[in-house]
């Protein structure tokens, strides 16, 4: 794989990074690069909303062991690293703060969708249950992509 690391970035790391994260995670079985999520707005560190694992749990994937929110940091970046944000605001969030190091996408640019990844925050279970569909059909797509890379 290119990539040395790959970081999925949502605003406060507590549901769509950590459940990206996590359905990567499952899907390639530990394979390399390093894995990561991390917050643009950690102002402290949090729980991840449980329907994460609640979500996972209902597709047999491993619950994750991501524990509390991260703030993305300067440091996590190198310049083989691919950092996926969920919505195109976060990737300019993150472009104002840290430049174009590292390989900046949108989950969506990356998998040939131009559309964001919304937090179904607020909604009832189906939103919740949708937002985690699509985001194990993207991270599929994604899984083929790094593949053709190599």
């Amino acid at each position: 794989m290119k990539y040395d690391k790959i970081i999925f970035i949502c605003t406060r790391n507590t549901f769509l990074s950590p459940l990206a994260e996590a359905i990567f995670r499952n899907k390639t079985l530990g394979e390399k690069p390093e894995l990561y999520s991390r917050g643009l707005v950690v102002l402290f560190e949090e729980p991840i909303n449980p329907k994460v694992n609640l979500l996972l749990s209902k597709y047999n994937i491993p619950v994750s062991n991501h524990g509390q929110s991260r703030q993305m940091e300067e440091s996590d970046i190198t310049e083989e690293t691919l950092i996926l944000t969920m919505t195109l605001s976060e990737k300019i969030q993150f472009l104002e703060k840290f430049g174009s190091r590292g390989h900046v996408y949108t989950l969506g640019e990356y998998t040939g969708e131009e559309t964001d990844v919304m937090d179904p925050y607020g909604e009832g279970e189906e939103g919740y249950i949708q937002c985690c569909e699509e985001l194990m059909r993207r991270i599929t797509l994604m899984t083929d992509r790094l593949r053709q890379e190599v």
